[in-house]
């Protein structure tokens, strides 16, 4: 083995596996030394370290990835990362150079990434440093930043949304679970660097001792084959939650609230790396949910007309399911959600027009949100709502139209009346008379 390729890998400064990259930043060859703390939890399959380390990498598809690497001189982002010693700002993981004595304390980037420090060999050569955003995945351009004290994550749109539609969304999510005084949320700030709301900046949820453990590396890992059931890995991932220290009742009241939240958003991009757990990094104790993040696929942000009832019960994404409203399906309390402090269309209009977004294309959102509102109320009452239903059961009337029961639909059909939906509609005709 050439030991210029080889590393420890390191969990703060406990040796986890040793691993021989190849010149790309490839893994080799790996020996596990500690399996409690690799990075996927309970697991030491020999697919995930490789798994992992390819995710830790910027992804190919990242806008401005040619130039990053020409200006630090590196063909992959495999490269990228090992020169970097694959520190990244979410966990406490990194790999230490077998020919450096290197310490967590020294390389670590959250008391050291304001500033790029060299890493030299004993002959004085520059082999490794600490570029703090080596390490950040995603397809949009991001960067971190520390401004007193506190690191941020400075996220740009996708330039073919105009306005930087997908970063007023992160903040029009982040009035919304403001709005229903949910807490464990990731609040996102609309700032500009001389174009329309251009970047959504957060700050950092982790820190030196609280890391971010994604969902797919709790579960550990699953195979993308026919046999994937997204409710079987859900419920494997809330076991595993639970026999690492969270409450039962804590970790499935999150995750029905996150996926009817993510429904009435129409959030395309819920999949296994975009929630998860914070951990102790001495302990391993998972200490809560990760605060939710990352919701700037969502509110319509690629549909160029307004889409009815039957077309949002059609959806396909990437979510953990594939068919959106298939995950309302593992759902065990629908009521966590207050409907009357949700955001109404007046109110999605008002905040997209406040924020300088194309006429047209608030008047789609809002049309879709205003049907995507009457689906959900008609979810929390009891009936069904899908694809099939919406195209063969219901014709000229439906049972919630502006947020407003239809008591017309009852009336055809009162076998599908419920008490809740009686006592709504026996309200309204008191109010009116």
């Amino acid at each position: 083995m050439n030991e210029d390729k080889m590393f420890i890998l390191k969990h703060k400064n406990h040796d986890v596996a040793i691993l021989q990259l190849s010149a790309d930043g490839d893994i080799e060859n790996y020996q596990i030394i500690n399996p409690a703390r690799m990075p996927y939890v309970g697991s030491t399959d020999a697919r995930n370290i490789h798994t992992w380390w390819k995710n830790r990498a910027i992804p190919e598809g990242r806008a401005r990835l040619v130039e990053l690497l020409k200006q630090y001189d590196c063909q992959s982002p495999s490269e990228f990362l090992m020169k970097n010693l694959g520190l990244s700002l979410s966990d406490a993981y990194w790999i230490s150079p077998a020919e450096l004595d290197l310490t967590w304390e020294e390389a670590n980037l959250y008391d050291n990434g304001n500033k790029t420090i060299h890493f030299h060999s004993a002959d004085g050569r520059v082999h490794y440093s600490n570029q703090k955003d080596a390490s950040l995945g995603g397809n949009l351009d991001k960067y971190s930043i520390k401004e007193d004290d506190i690191w941020y994550l400075d996220k740009y749109s996708d330039s073919k949304y105009p306005d930087g539609l997908q970063n007023v969304n992160e903040g029009f999510v982040s009035m919304l679970h403001n709005m229903q005084g949910f807490k464990e949320y990731t609040s996102y700030e609309i700032i500009s660097d001389g174009a329309k709301n251009s970047i959504s900046r957060c700050r950092y949820f982790t820190t030196k001792d609280l890391e971010l453990i994604p969902a797919f590396e709790v579960t550990g890992g699953y195979d993308l084959s026919n046999d994937y059931d997204g409710g079987k890995e859900l419920a494997k991932f809330i076991r595993s939650c639970i026999n690492n220290g969270l409450n039962a009742d804590y970790v499935r009241h999150f995750l029905d609230y996150m996926l009817m939240t993510d429904f009435i958003i129409t959030n395309s991009d819920r999949h296994w790396y975009n929630f998860g757990i914070l951990r102790d990094t001495e302990t391993l104790r998972f200490v809560s949910m990760a605060p939710i993040y990352d919701n700037g696929n969502s509110m319509f942000y690629n549909i160029y007309s307004p889409l009815n009832r039957a077309s949002l019960l059609h959806l396909e994404d990437n979510g953990i399911i594939k068919q959106e409203v298939k995950r309302l399906d593992l759902v065990q309390d629908r009521n966590i959600i207050n409907t009357s402090l949700l955001p109404t269309p007046s109110q999605v209009e008002e905040y997209y027009l406040n924020h300088a977004i194309d006429k047209e294309r608030v008047n789609i959102i809002t049309r879709s949100y205003s049907n995507k509102l009457d689906l959900f109320m008609e979810y929390q009452l009891g009936l069904p709502i899908s694809y099939n239903t919406e195209m063969y059961d219901y014709i000229s009337e439906v049972p919630v139209v502006n947020q407003q029961i239809n008591s017309a639909f009852f009336e055809e059909r009162p076998q599908m009346m419920n008490e809740a939906i009686k006592n709504i509609i026996s309200l309204k005709h008191y109010q009116n008379n």
